[in-house]
């Protein structure tokens, strides 16, 4: 006997998507929704795959029947268009060097972001417990992703509880976990979008419901089943959901509070590392093999930072941007500020698109890291940390940045002597 549409009784066989297609879901299933149904869906699919299309671009995710993943191209309110693909982000108008700190704002959720979370919910929870998902008990929750009811089902939820969800195998994979709980007959999911935005459903209050957790990992990155999804079963409550109450004070909180915002800057953050690991694996080889010869070393370890002038002139970007945030506005900083914007001054005129002052100051900044990094390969041995240390975080701005004030410190030394 075919199944029946969750959301109407008619013939299901409709092949929708399980997870959305263009956030690398490749799975579909005929015994959820009717044709109908499964076409009206469509929208909140598309809403929240808008909403996360800077993401799926970063990590170069290629929605499903689509040939290839495709950049996103973003403009700040200053104008600034920047080119979002593959873990870098880059201005449009400028070399593939000049790529700057991701800073990508996202509407993420809003109504139609919450509908469309709930909407995967239902679906993830129809598959896996079809004969439950079919009953009326489920029509608040229904109502809700039709957009016939307010919402009281779909919250952010808590970095504590996201951390608790079982470690998913797929780098930023999605994490759907079911639950049902029979003492308490209460159905609900939690929605883990690239192991970083996190929301809980509630789903309802269905009778006889065993207690039951389905954990499903989703890769974006797989290019076809079966090696897209893993799913654990456990036949009890492995993790305790709780919707927050008033569940629209809660969401008002998320906002002015940032949390959101929070968890975006934070997947950020682990896509840079993601990209910067790919793009020094190469590199920590090459340094790996001239260890065993210190002056071989102290040659390729040149080349490499020569080699790699682009992340010097972004730490030393990222210098004179943190001091003009923090110390911009006291007069006294205003020259010395100056002279370091003057040693990361651009001129699309020259090869290099840095001024000759700069290119300088960024040439004597590159031997510098150079030398600290040589110092540490004494005693440590070469790994993707040590050289995000120098390349890409504090240690290796702080030595960029010694480097940009050498200069001003002698100029301020002789007016005092």
């Amino acid at each position: 006997m075919p199944k029946q549409c969750i959301i109407c009784n008619k013939v299901a066989g409709s092949r929708e998507h399980v997870f959305p297609a263009a956030l690398g879901g490749r799975r579909t299933n005929k015994q959820i929704y009717c044709g109908p149904h499964n076409n009206g869906f469509g929208p909140l699919a598309s809403i929240i795959a808008h909403q996360l299309k800077p993401i799926n671009a970063l990590l170069a995710v290629r929605p499903d029947r689509a040939d290839k993943a495709e950049p996103f191209i973003y403009e700040t309110e200053t104008g600034e268009r920047l080119r979002l693909f593959a873990g870098s982000v880059q201005r449009t108008d400028s070399d593939p060097g000049h790529s700057g700190t991701m800073r990508v704002q996202l509407s993420l959720g809003g109504t139609e972001g919450l509908r469309a979370v709930a909407y995967i919910a239902l679906t993830f929870f129809a598959h896996h417990f079809q004969d439950f998902a079919r009953l009326d008990q489920l029509a608040p929750v229904k109502n809700f992703v039709l957009g016939a009811e307010l919402n009281n089902f779909v919250w952010w939820e808590s970095a504590e509880t996201a951390g608790k969800l079982p470690a998913n195998p797929f780098k930023f994979g999605h994490t759907i976990q079911l639950i049902t709980d029979g003492e308490t007959q209460q159905a609900a999911a939690i929605v883990s979008l690239f192991q970083a935005l996190t929301f809980g459903v509630a789903l309802g209050t269905l009778s006889d419901m065993p207690s039951k957790t389905v954990t499903v990992f989703i890769d974006p990155h797989a290019d076809h089943p079966p090696d897209d999804i893993r799913v654990e079963m456990a036949n009890d409550v492995t993790t305790k959901l709780k919707k927050p109450e008033p569940l629209q004070a809660h969401l008002r909180r998320t906002i002015f509070e940032g949390d959101g915002q929070a968890a975006l800057g934070n997947l950020f953050q682990k896509i840079e590392r993601w990209k910067f690991d790919q793009d020094m694996e190469p590199i920590k080889q090459r340094i790996a093999a001239a260890s065993s010869d210190r002056n071989n070393l102290a040659l390729e370890v040149e080349k490499i930072v020569g080699e790699e002038a682009g992340r010097v002139l972004r730490l030393a970007r990222h210098v004179v941007d943190d001091l003009n945030a923090r110390e911009g506005d006291k007069p006294h900083m205003k020259p010395i500020i100056a002279i370091l914007e003057a040693q990361i001054a651009e001129d699309p005129k020259r090869p290099s698109g840095l001024s000759a002052l700069a290119e300088s100051a960024i040439g004597l900044a590159a031997i510098e890291l150079a030398l600290a990094l040589l110092d540490e390969l004494k005693t440590t041995p070469v790994d993707l940390d040590l050289l995000w240390k120098y390349f890409s975080s504090g240690p290796g701005a702080y030595v960029v940045g010694q480097a940009l004030f050498r200069p001003i410190a002698g100029a301020l030394e002789m007016q005092h002597q």
